[in-house]
């Protein structure tokens, strides 16, 4: 057991230090930019900053409003997540802050946790983003940046896809102007009632305010581009509403027309601490780990986007570790969690940001901004952020991606609709781990099924395919190809039984050449067939054992088990030497010692036979 832990352990630190990038964190790599900097890389970084943060500042506003906190968390959360992340990643490359999809992650995560109003979620919020920050310093530590990859695309746009129509749900009341309360709501269920109350909603002025968004959004969208398109959206629906406002009171009516922001947007509000609880920790755990999870998805995928376009190298596992960073500082300032934006880190790569100095610019822009402007945040419409958040999720569901999964397959098609459904019916969490378990399963049983040929002697001494079932000359030759992971040890096991119910068998040879992913099923199912067989006066020779292979056998103990004469190694040099001594041992086994192979490989039947195989003569 000891030595199995020592394995282990040594082999635990060879993965760790096969990790991409530098081959350890650095704590402060900003020091690196401060050696770099210039006159002319501060003046690129300072411009980059400024049109980040002119996008960043009402997006950030959205997507607090989306997951159902104050909007004030929102800014703080960006503003803190653009400053802190830089200084520990060091890089240009990716943009920290507040989401689409951490948004939307979060709101389920309140939902599961049952807190319904703003305040109860912006306390519960930084106990949330401790654990995740924990998550992700591991993750970093451990170099586990590149563990996305296997999280599938298919997943994550049926995340994507359920969590914008539950934002959407949420969001249209509030963007028409809708009276009472349906947090918990579906979309159809919200849509059915606003048809049955049709004309008190006509006469609603947040119904207005939306349209006036929507329209303001649209016009501007394609000239001037999403952030400017917001930015310049929430300002004619704030001047109109304070217009509509004006002219109202004028005509004596004292009543607020339209809700606006208000006091949700102060950004010196009541600074909520992360809770230290067992009770509390078990409850988040689960929400947590899925927002970690989606942050080293939406860091390390936007990271690289941004390093393909701008040539700078981006260490995955550092970025993890800034956003790590970020996500810990915002539990202790009352702000959003912080992922990889993929549109500020284009606008950022695209407005010519040359260091890491960019990003730390725009959150003290943004940060800089919420205390001086907050009183005018104040008096944004709400239906106005509420038009802005479903507009984006429209975007955000990107139709012709889901268009090109539903055809390309059942396994894509399954795959994103058993999570898009459990998104819609369980908590968001659960539909990320659920869905990629599916997808995981779909892998295993594809290559679960190893292929087994079975080989005899013909009459004249030449190796001959031999259809299952059919009796051997008393010494049997299974060619195996494929995975042995523990998913496919079932099919193994069936190969292997029936090759060993012959009852002329002497010898079985096992070539593990084409064999890969060996697991300890797989191991423990070969040293039960070796005793079985010894049991009963046969035997078992494994050969043609790649390196990896032999190290499995010999760490397991199975090498004892079999006998060391009867484990034979692969041969580089001479790729027929394997199989010879096996045969030439097998022969000894079973009394026989005089016969000659005139072919000694057996390659599958589906490949060409190599030319060094033919007319190779062994005495044996």
């Amino acid at each position: 057991m000891l030595r199995g832990l020592l394995g282990f352990f040594k082999d635990f630190l060879h993965l760790l230090k096969r990790g991409s990038g530098n081959q350890h964190l650095v704590l402060f790599p900003l020091r690196q930019a401060l050696n770099t900097s210039t006159s002319t890389t501060f003046k690129a970084d300072f411009y980059a900053g400024l049109s980040v943060a002119l996008l960043a500042f009402p997006m950030s506003m959205a997507f607090a409003m989306k997951a159902g906190l104050p909007i004030w968390c929102g800014l703080v959360g960006c503003g803190v997540a653009a400053c802190v992340a830089p200084i520990f990643s060091g890089s240009a490359n990716l943009c920290a802050g507040p989401t689409n999809a951490s948004a939307a992650l979060l709101l389920g995560a309140f939902a599961t946790l049952g807190v319904i109003t703003p305040e109860q979620r912006a306390s519960a919020l930084p106990t949330l983003l401790l654990m995740t920050g924990v998550f992700l310093l591991i993750a970093s530590w451990l170099r586990l940046g590149g563990f996305a990859d296997f999280v599938p695309r298919t997943v994550i746009s049926a995340y994507i896809a359920a969590a914008a129509l539950r934002v959407i749900a949420l969001q249209l009341p509030i963007a028409l102007g809708m009276e009472g309360d349906f947090a918990g709501d579906s979309l159809p269920v919200v849509i059915w009632h606003a048809l049955r109350h049709l004309k008190p909603l006509l006469l609603s002025t947040d119904f207005y305010m939306s349209i006036i968004t929507g329209i303001a959004y649209f016009l501007m969208r394609k000239p001037f581009g999403a952030g400017k398109a917001i930015l310049g959206s929430i300002g004619i629906a704030t001047i109109g509403a304070m217009l509509g406002q004006s002219v109202a009171a004028n005509q004596g009516s004292h009543g607020e027309l339209v809700h606006y922001v208000g006091s949700a947007s102060n950004i010196s509000n009541s600074l909520h601490l992360p809770e230290f609880s067992a009770r509390t920790f078990s409850t988040l755990f689960s929400p947590a780990l899925a927002l970690a999870v989606l942050v080293i998805i939406e860091g390390t995928a936007n990271a690289r986007a941004s390093a393909l376009k701008t040539g700078r190298a981006s260490d995955l596992h550092q970025e993890v570790f800034g956003l790590s960073m970020a996500n810990l500082a915002c539990a202790f300032t009352g702000g959003m969690a912080a992922s990889g934006s993929i549109s500020r880190s284009a606008l950022n790569v695209a407005s010519g940001a040359r260091t890491a100095f960019a990003s730390i610019l725009t959150g003290v822009f943004i940060l800089a901004a919420g205390y001086l402007v907050s009183s005018w945040v104040a008096l944004v419409p709400m239906a106005c952020l509420a038009t802005l958040v479903i507009l984006a999720e429209v975007e955000l569901t990107n139709l012709p991606v889901i268009n090109l999964i539903l055809k390309s397959g059942m396994q894509d098609r399954t795959v994103f609709l058993i999570t898009f459904v459990t998104a819609l019916v369980a908590p968001l969490d659960v539909a990320i781990f659920f869905g990629t378990g599916v997808a995981v399963a779909f892998y295993l049983r594809k290559t679960s099924q190893p292929e087994v040929v079975e080989y005899d002697f013909a009459e004249s001494g030449e190796l001959r395919a031999r259809a299952p079932g059919q009796a051997t000359t008393g010494i049997s030759i299974l060619h195996v190809e494929g995975s042995l992971h523990f998913g496919a040890t079932q099919a193994f096991h069936e190969h292997l039984r029936r090759a060993s119910a012959d009852p002329n068998l002497k010898v079985m040879v096992v070539k593990f050449r084409e064999a890969h992913h060996l697991d300890a099923n797989g191991v423990l199912l070969l040293r039960d067939l070796a005793q079985n067989l010894q049991a009963v006066g046969r035997f078992l020779i494994l050969c043609e054992i790649k390196p990896e292979t032999m190290a499995i056998f010999v760490n397991a103990g199975l090498v004892e088990v079999i006998g060391q004469d009867n484990v034979i190694p692969w041969d580089d040099t001479n790729p027929t030497a394997a199989l010879a001594k096996a045969v030439r041992r097998a022969r000894t086994l079973a009394g026989d010692v005089e016969a000659v192979l005139h072919i000694v490989t057996a390659p599958h039947p589906s490949l060409p036979r190599p030319a060094s195989s033919i007319g190779d003569d062994w005495q044996i």
